[in-house]
């Protein structure tokens, strides 16, 4: 870490480090002696020089002919950033609580275009290692396959993550180029006939959310929500016990 990025993590912005190593290495100086060692222009120096007096990190020099600005022992930026650290950890508990109950409250991401689609269906893999997937899938075309390169990408990162993926899915020749490479993606199927299930839209149930992706439309919404996420799961295996 240089100097100047340990000044920064203390409180103080970039310019504000700068006047204050200024400083440092000046003893005591005029505004504008700083604004030349720091670099900085006269007029943004005399405002940051003018804010650090009055947070106490930089003094003036008392009974000097001219307004002479001197630092604060680094000592006391230390002290005060351990202080702050220390009120803010006391306020951690109140802090989880309050994240726990936001937890609850659904988080609505939507997304649109082919890169849109394809962030959809990357969303949370990294999370997702190890795991399991589960899914509502939809018929394709060429066109869409042309599209999403036949959803190479997709399938790679949920092979390298180690994902298996269960799903219920139309009983369409559009997807029988799926269907061969299913053992060699973890993909276990089972398949409904295209009479009675034939949707263009899939969904996708991971552990706390949802995600839903049209590829026709070019359009994809992710629900994060561990409780939504729960009863989606619920129906899913309903389906999927049923499901010869």
């Amino acid at each position: 870490m240089e100097l100047q990025e340990a000044i920064e993590s203390l409180g103080l912005s970039e310019k504000e480090a700068k006047i204050y190593l200024a400083l440092l290495g000046a003893g005591a100086s005029s505004a504008y002696g700083i604004a030349v060692r720091s670099g900085l222009k006269r007029p943004t120096t005399y405002v940051i020089l003018d804010d650090l007096v009055r947070r106490g990190v930089v003094l003036l020099v008392p009974r000097s002919k001219k307004k002479l600005y001197r630092a604060r022992d680094p000592q006391f930026l230390f002290e005060r950033a351990e202080k702050k650290f220390k009120e803010a950890k006391a306020k951690l508990p109140e802090i989880e609580a309050r994240a726990k109950q936001e937890s609850y409250k659904p988080r609505t991401l939507y997304f649109e275009g082919i890169e849109g689609v394809k962030e959809v269906l990357n969303y949370h893999t990294k999370e997702l290692a190890g795991g399991e997937i589960k899914g509502f899938y939809a018929k394709t075309s060429p066109e869409i396959m042309k599209k999403f390169d036949n959803y190479k990408e997709y399938n790679e990162n949920l092979k390298k993550n180690n994902i298996k993926l269960r799903g219920i899915a139309p009983k369409d020749p559009s997807l029988s180029s799926f269907r061969k490479t299913d053992k060699e993606f973890r993909r276990e199927f089972k398949e409904i006939p295209k009479e009675e299930y034939s949707s263009e839209v899939a969904i996708e149930i991971g552990k706390d959310f949802v995600r839903f992706f049209d590829p026709v439309n070019l359009q994809g919404l992710v629900i994060d929500n561990p409780a939504i996420a729960k009863t989606m799961n619920q129906i899913f295996e309903m389906v999927w016990k049923k499901t010869d």
